[in-house]
């Protein structure tokens, strides 16, 4: 069973362990902590030997995708301290001088861009990246690669040459502002139309804005959202389908 949860962020903005208590009473197995924001950083990290994590088979920490209070050298030191087996989810275009994040490896995991970045978009632009960081693995964002390209086209793009580096995927909808938005049925047909594509076994981390009402109906989404089958007539309008075809 693909292993399937929520980025603290997305269900408590900046209180990392509400995010976590939340996602224990809906019995996921895959968590992604969230430090958007640098001044997140320092108590999620001060935290780590403090928190119960034992229900999530596969855990991910996010980095901040902007530095306004760290630099980036201190970001990279702080980041030493992230559990070695979790990957560290990293925008490109944080990343200034790429032979200071090398020793990271593959826990280093690059995650691809919307529109509104300058790099990191597309296949060539992913490419650049990854050459100048030839151990790092890739974090697959799903909305992102939409809404660059609704037909999916960038998305197949990505999935082809980038599959061997593929250690976890973001999913959601993503807005023309660059918010991410629970799955709506465009999206979800969308997504389908690559789901073959993704690792059986590869983690999905569920990148939607959405409230703790909303966050088991928005896993059921989820789960239709990555499945191969045609039976998107049983898009769950009230929160009814069963999390059992995962």
């Amino acid at each position: 069973m693909r292993p399937l949860g929520f980025s603290t962020g997305a269900l408590a903005k900046g209180d990392f362990r509400a995010g976590i208590d939340m996602q224990r009473s809906l019995g996921t197995t895959a968590i992604e902590l969230s430090a958007l924001r640098d001044s997140e950083l320092p108590l999620l990290l001060a935290s780590l030997g403090d928190l119960d994590l034992g229900a999530f088979a596969h855990v991910s920490l996010h980095a901040p995708s902007a530095l306004s209070r760290m630099s980036e050298q201190e970001l990279i030191s702080a980041l030493v301290d992230v559990p070695a087996a979790w990957p560290i989810i990293v925008h490109p275009d944080v990343i200034t001088t790429p032979e200071r994040w090398r020793f990271l490896g593959a826990r280093l995991c690059l995650e691809n861009m919307d529109q509104r970045k300058a790099t990191g978009r597309t296949l060539p632009e992913m490419e650049a990246v990854f050459q100048e960081l030839p151990d790092a693995s890739f974090c697959f964002d799903i909305g992102h690669a939409r809404q660059v390209d609704t037909t999916m086209a960038v998305a197949v793009s990505l999935l082809r040459r980038f599959r061997q580096r593929l250690r976890q995927v973001h999913l959601s909808e993503v807005d023309p502002y660059g918010k991410h938005i629970p799955i709506g049925f465009t999206a979800l047909c969308g997504f389908r139309r690559i789901a073959k594509l993704l690792p059986e076994d590869c983690p999905v981390i569920i990148e939607s804005m959405v409230t703790a009402d909303q966050a088991r109906h928005e896993l059921e989404v989820a789960v239709l959202s990555l499945s191969e089958e045609d039976d998107s007539q049983d898009f769950p309008r009230t929160g009814q389908a069963q999390m059992g075809s995962w």
